[in-house]
């Protein structure tokens, strides 16, 4: 029987920086439909809102290399301004998007999963973060969170106008993702949060 793991012992404890962090719960009807459910709802209720707001310094940390690929080709497909940096870039391709990322002119980084767990890429000038999915490892929350208001500094220097804007943080997940969540958020936020009617929590830190 696995041990439930307390608020204190969850990684969202672990996140030092003053942060409104939204979790949205995403329908998905089966299993081997949430890849396909996160990224379009991605697409239809998160990424209009940023071209609407005109949205730069966006790091979208995407779990799932099959969601990676997903929304690269959709973002393609509709001719939109981004860099990402995976598993198969090569260094050069790596250094030239974090340079382009952090001087605002590309306004989105797509970072995998993968690529964070062996190379650990320090990612400057990111202002809003979003999860698609949650990260296997329950660390790389709380460390890419607190990374947002360290690079301020940084970012203070390349886009000036951009640092002064409210940073934010938001978690696409589904139901299926229930361990992962547990291990960020404890036992009693995640029973809650799944058998709640609700698709929306907030959690201050």
């Amino acid at each position: 029987m696995r041990r439930p793991i307390s608020s204190d012992e969850a990684a969202i404890s672990n996140v030092l920086v003053p942060m409104k962090q939204i979790f949205q719960k995403v329908p998905s009807p089966s299993l081997l439909k949430q890849s396909e459910s996160r990224v379009d709802y991605f697409a239809k209720s998160i990424l209009p809102q940023l071209l609407r707001q005109k949205q730069k310094h966006t790091m979208v940390y995407v779990a799932s290399y099959f969601d990676f690929c997903s929304l690269r080709n959709l973002l393609l497909k509709r001719e939109l301004p981004f860099v990402s940096v995976h598993e198969y870039s090569r260094t050069t391709e790596v250094n030239r998007g974090r340079a382009r990322f952090l001087q605002g002119r590309s306004p989105m980084l797509l970072y995998t999963g993968r690529c964070n767990f062996f190379h650990r890429h320090i990612i400057k000038g990111v202002r809003h973060l979003i999860f698609l999915g949650l990260p296997e490892h329950a660390e790389f929350y709380s460390s890419h969170v607190n990374e947002i208001q360290t690079n301020n500094a940084v970012l203070e220097e390349e886009d000036p106008e951009a640092a002064a804007t409210v940073s934010s943080c938001l978690v696409l997940c589904t139901r299926y993702e229930a361990l992962a969540l547990e291990r960020i958020v404890g036992s009693d936020n995640c029973t809650r949060m799944l058998k709640s009617p609700k698709s929306t929590f907030m959690f201050y830190s």
